[in-house]
């Protein structure tokens, strides 16, 4: 059986197989087990011999054969992330008012800025999104010529973590 992932899947799954034990010297709020256990899923996601597989055969003749492989569905994983994030806006799209179309907006941090930000989220983040909240507002009211306050669900993701991490715990 061979395992035949997109080049561009295994160039991210290599940085990180090369160098993750590095990587853990030099930020050591990530050498824990969780993060560990969520990098090991990443690396096996869609290697069927690692994390399994579906055969699908012709239910006529029972020829044929199509492997699907399992994925991991972590946070962490560039090709499961995305359903995660798909899933959550569903999820919150069916409890939102009708007829009105929604946005899915991501601010970031530039480079420059992401080693302050990790030294101090705990006095950081929730600014930044406070203060990301604030530059939709102004956005809006520029672009309307009219002062305009949105509504918006305000997620932070840091990558890697689930939905779980609370920031003020």
């Amino acid at each position: 059986m061979k395992y035949e992932p997109t080049p561009g899947w295994n160039v991210f799954k290599q940085i990180f197989h090369d160098h993750w034990d590095e990587f853990k010297q030099f930020n050591p709020r990530y050498n824990q087990a969780y993060y560990d256990e969520l990098v090991q899923k990443m690396l096996a996601c869609g290697n069927p011999e690692q994390i399994g597989y579906l055969d699908y055969r012709c239910l006529d003749c029972g020829q044929g054969k199509h492997l699907v492989a399992m994925s991991c569905k972590s946070a962490l994983c560039l090709r499961c992330a995305k359903v995660y994030v798909d899933d959550f806006v569903s999820h919150i799209s069916q409890r939102l008012h009708e007829g009105i179309i929604y946005r899915h907006t991501i601010l970031t941090l530039p480079d420059l800025l992401w080693d302050t930000f990790y030294h101090h989220s705990s006095t950081l983040l929730s600014e930044f999104m406070r203060c990301g909240v604030r530059c939709m507002d102004e956005l809006f009211s520029d672009l309307s010529r009219q002062p305009l306050k949105g509504g918006y669900i305000v997620v932070l993701h840091t990558h890697g973590r689930n939905g779980q991490y609370h920031q003020h715990s």
